[in-house]
Formats: structure tokens, C-alpha cells, sequence
């Protein structure tokens, strides 16, 4: 390698001098983390019209360490920070994680999981870290149902409405008789699928609804083995009792 020796006058080696310095502040105020190069890999810079004055050192720790390379700092030292931050503030601004409302735990953790890995995977980060990601989605996932009633969707206004009717509909198979309550039981068995299909009603819910109704009003469920005088007999109740 050839060297080149230079004289410089004092003021025109100072004058270089501030330029670098300049430099390295400015691009440390960029970027904290930036390698700043050596005052003669600046000189030569500046001989080559380079305006950049980037070594390749200084390019090589510019990808490794600065903004390009956020994903990776993050998945190797700051990832279950910054994810557990971003969880935890997302509902604060109207953002949350919503799953099935009719997962188990189980499924929610094998979801969540599966998430968590194909993360890191794309990301190329470590793999230590999925049982952390996978934890923190768990915690801050809540119900589809929760998130539909913090936003009031239309959804939400939906199940509310189905879930008034469905209210006032036992109360009036209560006070009905005949054909009216036959008309009411009808209406309530819909509604009571329909909440089935939305979540809002479970099949064990359903069924004790349906019993307590049997219970006190056993003829509005006849069954198909009924003889002459049973079939009378609940006929007589639908229109007396």
C-alpha cells in the first residue's frame, strides 16, 4: 500500500480538523450509534470526493446497528419489551387482539403459539423468545364479544337487541295461554339459536331455559306418544291455563 505524506499549514489542518469534528457530531446526532471513522479515513475521503465520508467499517456498523436493523435489536435484546409495551398500551388506543369466542384456553395457548413462532421465524430472530411472545398475545387476547361491546359494533347492538327480545319473550310465554304462548315458544326456540350461533347463549344455558319453561307449563311440549284423554288434557291447559 502506498502512503502519501502531506504539509499542511496550521490553519488549513485545523480548518480540517473542525470539518471532521462537525461531522462525527452531526452524525452521532443522527444516529447515537455510529461509528465515526478515523480523522485520516476522513482526509481520505475527502482527497477521493467522497462527500459521504463513510469507511467501510462505518457502512458495515450503519446496517448492523442502526434504523435498517431495528427488527433484529429488537428480537436479540428488546423484543419481549417492546412487544409487551405495545400490548399493553394498543388497548389505550382503541387496538386490541380479539380470538374466537368459543376457544378454550387450550386452543388459545396452541394460537397463540403458532403466532409467536411465525413471528420470530420471519424475523429471524431467536427462538427463545417464542414461549415469551406467545405468553404476552395470550394474556392481552379477550373475547371477539369483549371487543364488539368496548366498540359497540353493529354486531354488538345486534346480540343486545337479541338478548332483550329473548328476555321479554320468556317473560311472555309466562303470561300467555294457548295458541299466543304455542306463537311465543316458537319465537323463543329462534332466538335461542340465534344466540347459540352469536355466543351469547350456550346449549346448557338453552336447555334450562327450555326446562324451567317445561316445568311450568308442561303442554306447550306435548309428546308424539300422547293418548286421547293426555291429548285433551293439554288442550284444556293451552286454553285455561
Amino acid at each position: 500500500m502506498k502512503k502519501i505524506n502531506l504539509n499542511l499549514k496550521d490553519e488549513v489542518f485545523d480548518s480540517l480538523e473542525r470539518d471532521f469534528k462537525n461531522f462525527v457530531r452531526l452524525s452521532l446526532k443522527c444516529d447515537s450509534g455510529f461509528l465515526s471513522p478515523s480523522f485520516d479515513s476522513f482526509l481520505l475521503a475527502k482527497l477521493s470526493d467522497n462527500s459521504t465520508f463513510l469507511t467501510e467499517e462505518a457502512v458495515q456498523h450503519l446496517m448492523l446497528s442502526g434504523q435498517y436493523a431495528w427488527a433484529k435489536r429488537a428480537l436479540d435484546k428488546d423484543f419481549p419489551d417492546v412487544v409487551a409495551i405495545l400490548i399493553s398500551q394498543a388497548s389505550n388506543y382503541g387496538f386490541h387482539i380479539a380470538v374466537r369466542h368459543d376457544w378454550t384456553s387450550e386452543e388459545l395457548s396452541a394460537a397463540s403459539k403458532a403466532w409467536a413462532a411465525a413471528i420470530v421465524k420471519q424475523a429471524k430472530g431467536d427462538e427463545s423468545q417464542i414461549d415469551i411472545l406467545a405468553a404476552q398475545i395470550k394474556s392481552s387476547a379477550v373475547s371477539i364479544s369483549t371487543v364488539e361491546e368496548k366498540l359497540r359494533t353493529p354486531a354488538w347492538r345486534l346480540a343486545h337487541s337479541l338478548a332483550q327480545q329473548l328476555h321479554d319473550t320468556k317473560i311472555a310465554i309466562e303470561h300467555a295461554r294457548g295458541a299466543v304462548a304455542q306463537e311465543k315458544l316458537g319465537a323463543l326456540r329462534s332466538l335461542l339459536r340465534l344466540g347459540i350461533a352469536y355466543g351469547t347463549v350456550k346449549e346448557e344455558e338453552r336447555l334450562e331455559i327450555l326446562n324451567q319453561l317445561r316445568a311450568k307449563k308442561p303442554y306447550l311440549f306435548p309428546e308424539e306418544e300422547l293418548g286421547f284423554i293426555d291429548r285433551a288434557i293439554a288442550w284444556w291447559r293451552s286454553v285455561f291455563a
